[in-house]
């Protein structure tokens, strides 16, 4: 029996991770610009300039209005770039201090385009201030709005990190527990080799020797793979199990093996065929007087990658499919595949078990 392993808690996302790293200068001084423009085209959608004056002089008009307006941008855009690199964490002080790097910039422009004599610049103060009023609104609403698309990624980034980090977790809890499975050897499988193995030394010494041989394979078998398991170790771990029981049960046991060969250095997950495997000889092979046939296939089907067992013993029983091994491999493959694995059991005709195991194909990367 497999140990307990204790719940991988479940990290929780922040509803608001506000990003607390300097603003990038250059999309702020794109995103003031292309805002200029935006406003800039104002001048163009009035007929009254249209009907007074000729298309040229309405062009270069607009031209003096967008470097106006694109003046009084990169002001505050510069403005608020840097008082984003000011060390004051995320908060209501950061938002007055963004805030006032708005109004400092659209004052400082509306000023520079003033000192300068700039014919677009208002004359009084009122004038003046109602520019930069304006100017306030809208780069403030703009900057809210790229605080919010900020704050969104963020949000989205640290979910993705929380969910990373609760699959490493969780196979690091899968790792810890098949590094139990492999070095548990279920006592009464061990027990009943060993006496067999001694019986046989006695009476036939060359299939003593045969046993030996099949044990020792099955030993060197389940030991931990470096790189995380591929088809050939499982395939292996299998054949060496199965050669040792076919022999304690004297002849009650066939075992047939169709595996594609293209197939064995393909990622697997380890101890998922042997644990079908160790529960079709246990539960249907073993109770049926005469014994049976076991059949192991892997083939790949479109993207996916089938694995089946197949007994003829005795079929389903009160608990087939319930056991703590299966229930393990299931777990696995939803950790490791997501949807996109599955064990499933049905009925074989015209007597026995059909125990298919279903993982994405992937191409098989370089062996550790």
């Amino acid at each position: 029996m497999p140990p307990r392993a204790d719940p991988v808690p479940t990290p929780t996302v922040p509803l608001y991770a506000a990003p607390a790293g300097p603003w990038p200068v250059g999309p702020v001084l794109l995103a003031g610009l292309a805002i200029a423009l935006l406003v800039s085209t104002q001048y163009l959608a009035q007929p009254f300039v249209w009907r007074h004056w000729p298309w040229d002089e309405v062009l270069l008009g607009w031209l003096e209005v967008l470097r106006d307006r694109a003046v009084v941008a990169v002001s505050i855009g510069l403005l608020l770039v840097a008082a984003s690199r000011l060390p004051i964490a995320p908060g209501p002080t950061r938002i007055a201090v963004l805030g006032s790097a708005v109004l400092i910039g659209a004052t400082a422009g509306e000023l520079g385009l003033r000192a300068s004599g700039v014919a677009g610049s208002p004359p009084h103060a009122a004038g003046l201030l109602s520019h930069v009023l304006r100017w306030t609104i809208v780069a403030a609403c703009i900057a809210a709005m790229w605080h919010v698309r900020r704050n969104v990624v963020a949000v989205n980034a640290a979910a993705h990190a929380l969910e990373l980090r609760r699959a490493q977790v969780e196979r690091q809890a899968i790792d810890v527990r098949l590094e139990s499975l492999r070095g548990q050897i279920e006592p009464h499988f061990l027990f009943n080799t060993l006496a067999t193995m001694r019986r046989l030394l006695q009476v036939d010494p060359t299939e003593g020797a045969r046993l030996v041989a099949h044990f020792v394979r099955f030993l060197h078998s389940a030991q931990p793979a470096r790189d995380g398991g591929r088809l050939q170790q499982e395939i292996d771990l299998v054949s060496a199990y199965l050669g040792v029981v076919a022999q304690r049960m004297d002849g009650r046991l066939q075992v047939r093996f169709d595996v594609a060969e293209d197939l064995l250095a393909h990622p697997f997950p380890p101890l998922s065929i042997a644990t079908l495997v160790e529960n079709a000889v246990k539960h249907g092979i073993a109770p049926a007087p005469g014994g049976g046939t076991l059949a192991v296939t892997v083939h790949r089907v479109g993207d996916t990658l089938e694995a089946s067992v197949i007994d003829s013993g005795v079929g389903f029983s009160g608990h087939s499919g319930t056991g703590i091994g299966l229930a393990n491999v299931r777990a696995r493959l939803q950790t490791l595949y997501g949807s996109a694995g599955a064990l499933e059991l049905h009925g074989h005709a015209p007597s026995g078990v059909r125990a298919t195991l279903r993982i994405p194909f992937q191409p098989p990367g370089p062996a550790a």
